[in-house]
């Protein structure tokens, strides 16, 4: 649905509906269950008694189904239509992984979590991204960026949220995470009042369109697995690292929420320049810019190191509506698919790297992985300058 407001005779404008609203506030909660996790690391580590180059595999098995699977749930979403994609996983996201951070008994109990609560993620994310860009009418960059957003600032809260739920009630205290994840899956059930239908079948998926857009995804995918192994292992290891300098958790735990919040706005302000100079120099100034950033923080101290991590967060999430306008533009009759390929393949090999950095920190150290990852970001401007501009 898009709505539209009149400015003079005559001229009307399409702006985002309405409904957009809760997506983002949706899209908020939905994130913020899976980054519950990292910001408790030490302390898992030490109750399940599993190491660091372990607590780096978790990011990459949490991908098996929190991205992996997208492009077949956008897909399945873009053929059947209903609202139990969103909805459903939203309630089981929330609920599996609060209750996993409050009773696992041990490492392989909380990875099998991880695994069925990704479900619910990966459920989530390309149905609601596809209709999110159908709301926003002409203005999808921008619509795009309020949605992503919402998931920017959910990882943000979701440190706080963690530990002090943790400090206040104790581990098994956590569990009471799940409540507003739930209650906004039945608030979804309502706006999505009637429920989306299903696309229409044209034939095979195999079209010429969608041929031509995998001619040109490479390049694309290559950017995103790139970014997301490192805002993936920057999550991962700041904790960790901080650990070892004996600094506190709340600590670590502001300084994710500060790489996310600041991220935010770098969100919607790549997605706002990208609607008008395009996605390419926005990719790759982030890539250039985050790489700095990231080296600067491993070696900042007082007050630099919140400024780098904010400026940081605001240049490695410059892209993140980015690369989403770009892949739905790329198969534009598949759009549920299109957010599925862009985020979830892209993502779930950007966070099996991860555990490539958790193995070299375990050798090296945090900072040295860190290191490593902030000299991979430059290698993404190559695949950067050769997109294709595709036609929305």
């Amino acid at each position: 649905m898009i709505s539209s407001s009149t400015l003079g005779e005559g001229t009307r404008v399409a702006r985002p509906s309405w409904k957009t609203a809760y997506y983002t506030f949706a899209h908020f909660l939905n994130d913020s269950y899976p980054n519950l996790y990292p910001s408790l690391l030490s302390v898992l580590m030490v109750a399940m008694h599993f190491s660091i180059a372990l607590a780096g595999l978790l990011s990459s098995i949490a991908a098996l189904t929190t991205q992996m699977l997208q492009p077949l749930m956008g897909l399945w979403a873009d053929r059947v239509g209903t609202r139990y994609f969103v909805v459903g996983g939203l309630f089981v996201g929330s609920i599996i992984s609060a209750s996993a951070l409050a009773f696992a008994p041990s490492y392989g109990v909380f990875v099998l979590a991880l695994l069925i609560g990704g479900l619910g993620n990966a459920a989530f994310h390309p149905h609601a991204s596809a209709l999110v860009g159908e709301l926003s009418g002409s203005r999808k960059g921008l619509g795009m960026s309020f949605f992503m957003i919402g998931g920017n600032v959910g990882r943000a809260l979701a440190p706080i949220a963690a530990t002090t739920t943790f400090l206040y009630l104790g581990r098994h205290g956590l569990w009471v995470l799940a409540i507003p994840g739930m209650a906004m899956a039945i608030v979804m059930w309502f706006v999505m009042r009637p429920s989306p239908k299903p696309k229409a079948r044209r034939g095979s998926i195999w079209t010429p369109a969608f041929r031509r857009g995998l001619k040109h995804a490479g390049n694309l995918l290559v950017v995103v697995v790139l970014r997301n192994l490192a805002s993936t292992a920057t999550l991962t290891m700041v904790p960790i690292l901080w650990h070892t300098l004996h600094r506190p958790l709340g600590e670590s735990a502001a300084l994710l929420s500060t790489l996310f919040l600041v991220g935010s706005v770098g969100n919607m302000t790549g997605g706002a320049i990208s609607d008008k100079v395009g996605p390419k120099p926005v990719l790759i100034a982030s890539a250039a810019l985050s790489s700095v950033l990231l080296w600067w923080f491993l070696h900042a101290s007082g007050l630099a190191i919140w400024f780098s991590i904010g400026l940081l967060g605001f240049a490695l999430y410059s892209t993140g509506s980015v690369v989403m306008v770009y892949g739905q533009a790329l198969f534009p009759e598949n759009k549920g698919m299109a957010s599925g390929l862009t985020l979830g393949v892209g993502n779930t090999l950007g966070a099996l790297g991860v555990g490539g950095i958790g193995l070299l920190a375990s050798r090296i150290g945090a900072v040295g992985a860190l290191e490593t990852t902030a000299i991979l970001l430059l290698v993404s401007i190559p695949f950067s300058l050769r997109l294709k501009a595709p036609t929305a």
